[in-house]
């Protein structure tokens, strides 16, 4: 009895098969979350499990690999693993699950189907990144619109492009060519940037025309920015993406654009970070066909879509994605040189395209050495801009060639001969948020994408969260969103009272000379024209002595006035310090 019971089982008899074809033999029935004892089943059904490198398949270990719904490791249902475990040929692979860095070992294994199949784990982390981009792309709206408000309240104006949007929007809401008499008489704006894809913010202003409705499609222009890139990062480095959004948002090449009033360059953000969201998805085609409609937002990013297109043909997964990017970059070079060379200057009065002699690119091909010359000028604040850009992604965005598609901005930059171009002030840089903070992201992929750099993956993707969202705030003193925290941003202010008065001052559709205070305040009502310009004679005259465009600003608005245009007697009707008021005499 004792001997008996340490006896090892007798060996079942293996089931003798049937004569005949081999459909008699039972099969079993493919469903999902097939388990170990699954697996063995045909050995119980008179059939041999098969075996790779002398290991039956039923004992071999996941070995990392993410099982996914479907009979064997990696197959869908239907495959080899509904046909009894017997494949006929090459079973094609199914893609590769994408598991985020931030998501717990073995959580996918453990992953459990929602009704209609797909795995639960997918949909939750998909949710996660829905809800942190849109989380924090509300922060960075509500933040810049708070700016905005304070600002437009103030009457702190920076420079005469807010009037002119205003202008441009004003006229696709009519349903009239964008002419801006801010910039001339019968001036067509087409002329001077080629942003046609502005129509589409018209309805918005048609809803509420003024100057601030601009100010808030920015902020929201802005914040869907930061909120795509928050997704973009959520989706690959888990929730320390949050940070790396937030820290995009509210970044020095944002603040400093919003800061600057509104600018085309909005309606190529949302734009420019789907495209670098796709090409962190290995998704060439999609991120080719985001970028493709920059073209219409500025003429210079014909440039960046063609470097868009490069970067897409050096990662190509397949010819077809390849041709798709070397496609692009064609088009988009293509596109640069017929906009810039034809299409601006059949649009300008003067028939040229007024910006061509800002870059010391056209003077390197006459005289290499005064180019050269040009190009050292400013060298400390140039390569400030660059190394801050640099540093703010802790310089580990160079790690992905998604950083080649900055190149054509920093090009352009340290090249012009204006220094306006070269700081880290203006809506010059604003491009390159959702660019350099997404190859970060990619940077972050490449850095932690070996299984055997687990002690890298725990310490860089927090380290880097962390770090670009804590020297974002740091740096923030030095810009513009810091005045928020300054009581005079809040408290009572006389100047703006005055200006308020002042436009009153001004009845609907009168033609209006002025300086550039109050011009995104009165165009939706009036027809304002630059003071600087020549201009024909108006039925009012504002200037803001406070506005520092005036050098030395007139004392005696009705004389300075009669200067502008000879012929005409203008009298004083109303003077406040700073801003004076005059009309022409009867």
């Amino acid at each position: 009895m004792d001997a008996a019971r340490h006896e090892p089982p007798p060996r079942p008899r293996r089931a003798r098969l049937r004569a005949g074809a081999r459909r008699d033999v039972p099969r079993r029935r493919a469903r999902a979350g097939h388990g170990l004892h699954d697996r063995a089943r045909p050995v119980l059904q008179g059939r041999r499990p098969r075996r790779a490198a002398g290991v039956p398949r039923h004992r071999r270990a996941h070995r990392g690999r993410r099982p996914r719904d479907g009979g064997r490791l990696g197959e869908p249902l239907g495959g080899a693993a509904a046909h009894g475990g017997r494949r006929r040929g090459l079973a094609r692979a199914s893609p590769p699950t994408r598991v985020s860095l931030g998501e717990a070992p073995g959580a996918a294994s453990r992953a459990v189907t929602t009704p209609d199949g797909e795995p639960a784990v997918a949909t939750s982390a998909r949710r996660r990144a829905w809800v942190a981009g849109a989380g924090a792309g509300a922060v960075v709206t509500g933040v810049l619109w708070l700016f905005s408000a304070r600002q437009w309240a103030l009457y702190r104006v920076p420079s005469w492009d807010l009037g002119i949007f205003t202008q441009v929007l004003r006229a696709y809401s009519e349903l009239r060519s964008p002419v801006v008499t801010i910039k001339g008489e019968d001036f067509m704006i087409l002329g001077d940037h080629f942003h046609p894809l502005l129509v589409v913010l018209a309805p918005f202003y048609a809803l509420h025309p003024s100057g601030f409705t601009l100010l808030a499609a920015q902020a929201v222009l802005f914040g869907l920015t930061a909120g795509i890139v928050t997704w973009a990062a959520v989706k690959h480095v888990g929730w320390w993406g949050v940070a790396i959004g937030l820290a995009c948002g509210l970044s020095h090449f944002v603040v400093e654009a919003h800061a600057a009033q509104f600018h085309e360059v909005a309606l190529a953000m949302p734009l420019l970070a789907m495209a670098m969201a796709m090409l962190v998805d290995r998704r060439g085609v999609a991120a080719c066909a985001w970028a493709l409609p920059l073209v219409l937002v500025k003429e210079d990013l014909g440039l960046t879509v063609a470097a868009v297109g490069v970067v897409v043909a050096i990662r190509a997964a397949s010819s077809r994605e390849r041709r798709a990017g070397l496609a692009t970059a064609a088009f988009g070079v293509l596109a640069f040189v017929v906009i810039t060379q034809w299409v601006l200057p059949a649009l300008n009065p003067d028939g040229v395209w007024d910006y061509a002699d800002d870059s010391i690119l056209s003077l390197a091909l006459s005289d290499p050495g005064a180019a050269l010359t040009r190009l050292g000028t400013g060298f400390g604040v140039k390569a400030g801009t660059v190394l801050l850009a640099l540093l703010v992604t802790g310089v580990v965005c160079v790690r992905s060639p998604l950083a080649l598609v900055a190149l054509p901005t920093l090009a352009w930059r340290v090249s012009s001969d204006v220094a306006y171009h070269w700081g880290m002030h203006f809506h010059y840089g604003a491009v390159l948020a959702p660019i350099l903070y997404l190859a970060l992201v990619d940077a972050l992929g490449l850095l932690t994408r070996d299984g055997s750099r687990g002690v890298r993956r725990r310490w860089l993707v927090p380290a880097l969260g962390a770090g670009t969202l804590a020297l974002t705030l740091l740096l923030q003193p030095r810009f513009a969103l810091w005045t928020l925290t300054q009581s005079d941003t809040w408290a009572p202010n006389a100047r703006a009272a005055t200006l308020r008065e002042a436009e009153n001052q001004v009845a609907d559709g009168e033609a209006v000379d002025m300086d550039i205070t109050l011009m995104a305040y009165l165009a939706p009502r009036a027809e304002v024209y630059w003071i600087g310009n020549t201009n024909p004679v108006p039925d009012v005259v504002v200037i803001d002595r406070s506005s520092g465009v005036l050098h030395p600003p007139p004392d005696d608005v009705a004389a300075y006035a009669g200067q502008l245009f000879p012929g005409t007697t203008w009298e004083t009707v109303w003077d406040t310090f700073p801003v004076g008021v005059a009309r022409p005499v009867g």
